[in-house]
């Protein structure tokens, strides 16, 4: 009888953990040699040449982004996990452009919007990122027209590539007063 109530714990336990170890493992996204998590429809065929990836990005009628990440950064993990597993967000983004990423301590070479060649640290220090994520949109001229400095939810992520969309920062609108705005008229309209 003892034997009995072992083995049935044994069996229960073994039925468990078949169940949850692919979802532990599914639960890991892939991650690039330096540690950075990894997105397929990242642009990855990139040199890090800023004016071309921008000339292509433009070619085809997207803008251009650039998200600086680290190694071991939380809110980076959240940036992947939470934000890019959302399929609705990625398709709008991907549909509207091009996102370079870079590792914020590393040692690749980019070559910046006005032909110098640094690594990426030195470009990270270049453009003042302080802290990851950091999410760069760079307009046709080349110059960084916006920036998100750290994690937000997948509602107002979006939202700060619609108001990028929507040309708010060309027109000195601020972000909080459009998004404000924006939410105001889909309300009117019955959305959410």
């Amino acid at each position: 009888m003892n034997f009995m109530r072992k083995s049935g714990w044994a069996f229960l336990a073994v039925v468990m953990l078949t169940y949850t170890l692919p979802n532990v493992a599914a639960s890991e996204f892939a991650k690039r040699e330096d540690g950075i998590h990894a997105q397929t429809w990242f642009k990855n065929l990139s040199f890090l040449e800023l004016r071309d990836d921008l000339a292509e990005a433009t070619k085809a009628g997207k803008g251009l982004v650039v998200i600086f990440e680290q190694k071991g950064c939380g809110s980076c993990k959240k940036l992947h996990e939470i934000n890019f597993a959302n399929k609705k967000l990625v398709k709008f983004i991907s549909k509207n452009f091009d996102v370079l990423q870079i590792n914020m301590y590393g040692s690749k070479e980019v070559t910046d919007m006005d032909g110098s060649a640094i690594n990426e640290r030195k470009y990270a220090e270049r453009v003042l990122v302080q802290f990851t994520p950091t999410t760069l949109f760079y307009g046709k001229t080349g110059k960084e027209i916006f920036r998100i400095p750290g994690y937000l939810s997948p509602k107002f992520y979006r939202r700060a590539f619609e108001y990028v969309l929507d040309r708010g920062p060309q027109r000195k609108i601020l972000f909080p007063r459009w998004s404000r705005d924006r939410a105001r008229a889909e309300k009117a309209k019955g959305g959410s």
